[in-house]
């Protein structure tokens, strides 16, 4: 039998990196990592009104009557993993945590049906270690909440969901990014609303169904066209044109699939995402940086959440996936840096191109994912399209 259908809010935390770590420790290690995940999550969930409804490993699915409480009990989740993986380096509790609200029915097993459980499982997979995202749905139905942060990341479009989301990232004001906090919604402060970025008129919450959620989205732009990025001062250097769009940082063979982020990433200019709905990659984000300086910091900060990837060797092609190294058009033509791991089932690409003096070229930073650990298709991927990129911008 199962139950009355209701609205409930589903969270669901993953451990990234889990298979690797898993391979290099060995089963009994992995079982220690888990042990500790699965002991913090019941915890902090219990502790925030909800319920742990499974287990699967290295990931975790609650749910909660109350949006605003899974939200805290996510954001209090993160500090948790930050405080343990501090204490012990051989635990890498690096966690990405999705949340979604909507109609479900209870089972008569414990679990639930419904789509709100596809969608946080999507914000799940996209999210790095330490992210909390959460939708439209999720973040209304929480409303006002002091010492919480809100970033907008615009509206995304997620596998066999058929329309597209509109999703947030969450932090503590502790841990807001400080360069981009102007541009941060910072919700319990009077005088600043989370309207300013959606077009005018949006309505309340509209019918949750068991079957599918019909989600609060706007345009891009109330105009129709894009968002345009957000500008950033570069220390001796020009910044970007206050009416940079997409079409200058993504070349027109690419953007399809792609839009501008409302927030950019730390440091950057402005940062386009790129959701294809069919091949390779699953997903991947350009950004541009002001100089070579920031876009060297950039790169450092990724390479430094991948205490695994070795430095100026390893390969990444299709025999060969996990390294560090320079890349290059041709020879004696530098292009950038570059390195790829595997992350759980995903295989990941990250690198740079740099100016190097070139008016011509900007200062940019791609990450690419693709999932079941694909890391030939990545790499066909890959090969054409960075120099396409380093070309075309």
């Amino acid at each position: 039998m199962t139950g009355e259908p209701g609205i409930h809010t589903f969270l669901i935390a993953d451990i990234r990196g889990y298979s690797r770590y898993t391979d290099e420790f060995g089963a009994e290690a992995a079982a220690g990592l888990t042990a500790q995940f699965v002991a913090l999550v019941t915890d902090d969930v219990e502790t925030h009104g909800g319920r742990v409804v499974e287990v699967r490993g290295d990931e975790a699915l609650a749910v909660f009557a109350s949006a605003r409480q899974a939200i805290r009990c996510a954001v209090a989740l993160q500090a948790r993993f930050d405080e343990e993986a501090a204490l012990d380096h051989d635990l890498p509790l690096r966690v990405g945590i999705g949340i979604d609200s909507g109609e479900a029915v209870a089972l008569e097993g414990g679990g639930f049906r419904g789509a709100a459980l596809n969608v946080a499982a999507r914000l799940c997979g996209r999210a790095h270690g330490g992210d909390v995202i959460v939708t439209e749905a999720t973040y209304r139905l929480a409303g006002r909440m002091e010492g919480l942060t809100f970033s907008d990341r615009g509206r995304v479009h997620l596998k066999n969901i058929s329309e597209s989301i509109h999703i947030l990232q969450v932090y503590s004001e502790q841990n807001a990014p400080s360069a981009n906090r102007r541009m941060l919604m910072s919700i319990g402060k009077p005088g600043r609303q989370f309207g300013w970025k959606l077009a005018a008129g949006v309505i309340g919450l509209a019918a949750l169904t068991a079957s599918g959620v019909v989600y609060l989205t706007a345009g891009d732009n109330p105009g129709g066209g894009r968002l345009r990025a957000p500008t950033a001062a570069a220390s001796g250097e020009r910044p970007l044109a206050a009416d940079a769009r997409l079409d200058v940082l993504v070349p027109a063979a690419l953007w399809e699939d792609c839009h501008v982020q409302s927030v950019a990433e730390q440091g950057a200019v402005q940062t386009a995402v790129c959701l294809p709905s069919d091949g390779i990659p699953d997903r991947w984000e350009i950004s541009q940086y002001p100089n070579g300086k920031a876009l060297a910091a950039a790169y450092q900060g990724e390479l430094r959440r991948r205490e695994d990837v070795p430095h100026d060797t390893g390969k990444c092609n299709a025999f060969s996936w996990g390294g560090e190294h320079a890349w290059f058009h041709g020879p004696d033509k530098p292009g950038g840096r570059v390195f790829c791991y595997f992350d759980g089932n995903d295989a990941v690409i990250v690198w740079t191109h740099d100016r190097l003096g070139q008016p011509t070229h900007r200062d940019i930073l791609v990450i690419a994912r693709e999932g079941g650990s694909d890391h030939p298709g990545l790499t066909r991927w890959w090969r054409p399209t960075h120099h396409e990129i380093g070309k075309g911008i």
